[in-house]
C-alpha cells in the first residue's frame, strides 16, 4: 500500500487556509476532537478508502470542511476518492532509487549503493537523480511512520519546520525525524511523545525532505 505523506501536508496547510484547527476539523466531521490527529491524518489513504465505503456521509463532510470537490481533493492530495465520478488515474512510476537503513551512513548514488525498485504515483517535479529511501526503524516516528516502513526523500526539498526531513547526525547515522524551529534554533522531534526532542547541530546534515511513504505490509 502506498500512502502519500504530502497529502496529509495539503490537508494540513488547507485547514490552516481555511482558519480550522484539526481539533475543530474532527468536530465538523462528527469525530472526536482527537481523530483527525490521531487517526485521519498519520494515513489519509488508507481512511479514505475505509470512510468512502463504510462511512461515505463522513467522508462527504471532510469535503464540505475542506470546501474541496472530489476533483481537487484528488488533484491537491494525489489521492483518487474510491467510487467517485473521478476518470482519471494517477500516474505510477517505477523508480529505481538507493535505500539505506535508519542508522546507516548516508546514500550514495554509484555501484556500490544498495538500490530498491518502486512503482509508485508520479513524483512531478522530483527527478529520480534526487531522490533515495530510508528503511524506518523503531517506533520514535509512530503513528506517522511505522517499524519497516520505507519513505523516499527529495534532496530538493524545502527545509522548513513542520517538514519530515532524513538527517545524518554526527552520533547516530541517518535518523527520521520533523524539523521544527524554537528561539531561533532548529530541533529534531519525534512524533512519538516518548523520544524528546535533539537539537539539530552544525555537525548535523538535513539530507532531504519526505516525498512518499510506501507503507509496510
Amino acid at each position: 500500500m502506498v500512502a502519500i505523506i504530502e497529502a496529509a501536508e495539503a490537508i494540513k496547510a488547507r485547514l490552516k487556509q481555511l482558519d480550522i484547527s484539526q481539533a475543530e476539523f474532527s468536530k465538523r466531521v462528527g469525530k472526536s476532537p482527537g481523530w483527525a490527529g490521531a487517526r485521519f491524518l498519520p494515513s489519509v489513504d488508507t481512511m479514505v478508502r475505509y470512510l468512502a465505503y463504510k462511512e461515505p456521509t463522513t467522508l462527504e463532510r471532510i469535503l464540505d470542511v475542506l470546501q474541496w470537490t472530489p476533483e481537487e481533493f484528488s488533484q491537491e492530495t494525489g489521492i483518487q476518492l474510491p467510487g467517485s465520478e473521478i476518470t482519471a488515474t494517477i500516474p505510477v512510476t517505477r523508480y529505481r532509487i538507493p535505500v539505506v537503513d535508519a542508522g546507516a551512513g548516508p546514500p550514495m548514488w554509484n555501484e556500490n549503493a544498495e538500490y530498491i525498485t518502486l512503482h509508485i504515483p508520479d513524483l512531478k517535479g522530483k527527478p529520480e537523480s534526487e531522490l533515495f529511501a530510508v528503511r524506518v526503524g523503531g517506533d520514535s516516528m509512530q503513528p506517522t511512520l511505522k517499524d519497516g516502513d520505507v519513505v523516499v526523500f527529495w534532496t530538493g526539498g524545502a527545509v522548513e519546520p513542520g517538514r519530515i526531513v532524513a538527517v545524518h547526525v554526527h552520533w547516530d547515522g541517518v535518523i527520521v525525524k520533523r524539523l521544527q524551529r524554537y528561539n531561533g534554533s532548529w530541533y529534531l522531534y519525534s512524533d512519538n511523545p516518548d523520544h524528546p526532542p535533539v537539537p539539530l547541530t552544525d555537525n548535523d546534515r538535513v539530507l532531504g525532505v519526505a516525498a512518499t511513504l510506501v507503507r509496510k505490509m
